[in-house]
């Protein structure tokens, strides 16, 4: 085949089997400098790091912190259910039963339940007394003792009992107290004399020797004591006061201490009421004892015939109206710890005539 003039011969394309040319791949600049791609067809980013990343130099190397470390006892709760201080001050919310009740869970709780000062602290706190006294028992048997339901009658003459009312505890400070049936008026305190030279003429008296400390006022209602006919209707009013220990004295349980009349009044004329009040004579005249003559404060209303009991720090009084009647017979009992021990117990009592 011929060329045309000056001009050089052209090499044909080889061809494969089927005759098709091949081309030469040949990439051009564009396509040196393009950037790769990969599978999906996304360009890969070349990592240039900068001159000044280049620059930049390591100071120091790593190494280790040395702040103070955590031990594993750290991590773990410091509290811890068995706190003595903790169930002491616990204790302070609980009533008898509870406290019972928790010191039977077991012997760790007991040693804690059992401890006098937790014991002193409830007697304390539901007798409402401010101040604590110092007592021969252990202060778990006193709160039994007082707590548990007894009364004076439940351990002699149980018969004539009908019954009974806690009106709630009081202090002697001192070894003397006013006993009076007339809660009328102010109190006076009467002149040196007999008990009943002092009860003729102004209804009160002063007793000496009593045993000092807290003591329990109940109200009881027994059967009358002058005669055992069954089919007698009579009934007797009682203040009933007590020493918080007298209940676990055994001279008491076993009958050998015994209530005496000190002294009676009887008042042949139609009375309106039947009273009855202790009161501490080194606080005759504190402002919380002279408030039990306020009647119209703590009796009700005139036609309330129910018994009413007031209590103060340091006095407790009773008052009870009454219909028609002949008249009153008031007696005063009181019992000592022994032949020439100390006043234990007092009883004022009104009968209707």
């Amino acid at each position: 085949m011929q060329t045309r003039s000056g001009g050089a011969k052209r090499k044909a394309t080889e061809g494969d089997e089927n005759g098709r040319g091949k081309r030469r791949l040949v990439q051009s600049n564009e396509q040196k400098n393009a950037p790769q791609r990969d599978e999906n067809g996304r360009g890969k980013r070349r990592l240039v790091q900068s001159n000044e990343q280049k620059s930049r130099k390591i100071l120091r190397g790593i190494h280790g912190c040395v702040s103070p470390r955590c031990s594993a006892y750290t991590y773990r709760s410091t509290f811890s259910w068995f706190e003595q201080d903790i169930w002491t001050y616990i204790s302070r919310f609980l009533d008898g039963k509870s406290l019972v009740r928790l010191g039977a869970t077991n012997k760790w709780f007991n040693k804690i339940i059992m401890e006098d000062a937790v014991w002193r602290f409830a007697c304390l706190r539901d007798l409402q007394v401010p101040k604590p006294y110092s007592v021969s028992s252990s202060w778990i048997k006193i709160y039994a003792s007082a707590f548990d339901g007894s009364h004076s009658y439940l351990f002699h003459q149980k018969e004539k009992h009908i019954d009974w009312m806690r009106i709630g505890a009081f202090t002697l400070d001192s070894r003397m107290s006013l006993l009076t049936e007339s809660l009328s008026g102010q109190l006076k305190v009467p002149r040196e004399g007999t008990i009943e030279r002092m009860l003729q003429s102004s209804g009160s008296c002063i007793i000496k020797d009593i045993k000092s400390g807290i003591w329990i006022a109940d109200l009881q209602l027994v059967r009358c004591p002058v005669c055992d006919l069954s089919t007698c209707d009579g009934t007797m009013q009682t203040l009933d006061a007590r020493h918080l220990e007298l209940f676990l004295s055994e001279g008491y349980k076993d009958g050998s201490w015994d209530y005496n009349l000190i002294g009676s009044h009887k008042l042949q004329k139609d009375a309106g009421a039947a009273c009855g009040a202790i009161f501490d004579l080194k606080h005759l005249k504190a402002s919380s004892s002279s408030g039990i003559l306020q009647l119209k404060s703590w009796t009700g209303e005139p036609d309330d015939s129910q018994p009413k009991a007031v209590i103060a720090p340091h006095a407790v009084a009773v008052h009870t109206r009454l219909q028609e009647n002949e008249g009153i017979l008031v007696k005063y009992h009181t019992m000592k710890a022994g032949t020439e021990g100390d006043i234990v117990s007092i009883r004022i009592s009104q009968q209707l005539l």
